[in-house]
């Protein structure tokens, strides 16, 4: 299955209060995904702590995840194989090949810093390895590097590279990328920018979860020519949901607080040590409903 053109959900990882894996609600939570707009998944990404799951985890993981999507016909399967080396990305991606994902979701390596030259030497050996295709992630706040327009566009040049997951918002960098990409590779855009992504050519969001049901809307919206439309749920859908990004404080908590609200599936808390502020949840229920409305 090619990638597929629209919203992809990036899901959390369900957790029960002891910290293990809640099938249950995963399972839920695929269904709940796809009931409300989404076109495939993303099995533990950054918001699903691949990097908290131990291997077996992080493999029943997959499997839940791929098991319910399956039920539905033509779902699209990401699976995140990162890994803090080239090495252990490359296991993943014959697991996650072997399980029969249709692609996967790729960071630059994330504990010690690297140079442009160990990126690229990181991403041609994935993508050379030929287990599945590859799509960039592109996450500086997590992964401490920075893809620039220009280096996007090398990586866009290696052969089954075929997409790049975009969360930066700033418009004269988005304007960049797609320039520097061309028609090469996808782009697929964070849901703060889902709109600007479009416009400039986008093939769709990879998106959080809580936010799946605004922007399969604001996709309809703008397929059919309603912009006034889309720029008010986009408006809504940044109004809504906390600010800050990756590089806040509370930021991975304040998700999974989110996505239960969202949701209305308990997700349970992150692994320690990380946690939502106490007022997290009545911020959500507080601004969710404005949001809704226009759904």
């Amino acid at each position: 299955m090619e990638l597929v053109h629209g919203i992809l959900a990036m899901l959390v990882t369900p957790f029960t209060d002891d910290y293990s894996l809640n099938e249950q609600a995963l399972r839920r939570e695929v269904g709940w995904a796809l009931d409300n707009g989404a076109q495939g998944i993303v099995a533990t990404p950054s918001i699903g702590e691949f990097l908290h799951l131990t291997e077996p985890e992080r493999l029943r993981a997959w499997e839940v995840t791929l098991d319910e999507a399956r039920k539905r016909p033509l779902v699209c399967a990401v699976a995140m194989t990162s890994g803090a080396t080239t090495l252990e990305t490359l296991k993943y991606a014959s697991h996650a090949a072997q399980m029969g994902f249709d692609a996967q979701q790729v960071i630059p390596p994330y504990y010690w810093r690297c140079g442009e030259l160990e990126v690229e030497r990181h991403y041609r050996m994935v993508a050379e390895s030929a287990e599945l295709p590859v799509v960039i992630y592109h996450n500086p706040a997590l992964s401490k590097f920075t893809i620039s327009p220009k280096f996007a566009g090398r990586l866009a040049a290696i052969q089954n590279i075929v997409a790049m997951k975009e969360v930066l918002t700033d418009l004269q960098h988005l304007e960049a990328l797609y320039d520097e990409i061309g028609d090469r590779i996808e782009v697929y855009n964070t849901f703060r920018a889902l709109l600007a992504g479009l416009m400039l050519g986008a093939a769709g969001g990879f998106i959080n979860i809580f936010a799946v049901p605004a922007a399969a809307a604001l996709l309809k919206a703008f397929k059919s020519g309603e912009i006034a439309r889309a720029q008010e749920i986009q408006r809504r859908l940044n109004r809504c949901f906390p600010r800050g990004g990756e590089d806040t404080l509370g930021h991975l908590g304040t998700t999974k607080v989110t996505a239960t609200v969202a949701t209305g599936i308990e997700m349970g808390p992150a692994r320690p040590p990380y946690m939502a502020p106490e007022n997290a949840a009545a911020l959500v229920r507080s601004r969710l409903p404005k949001l809704n409305e226009l759904l």
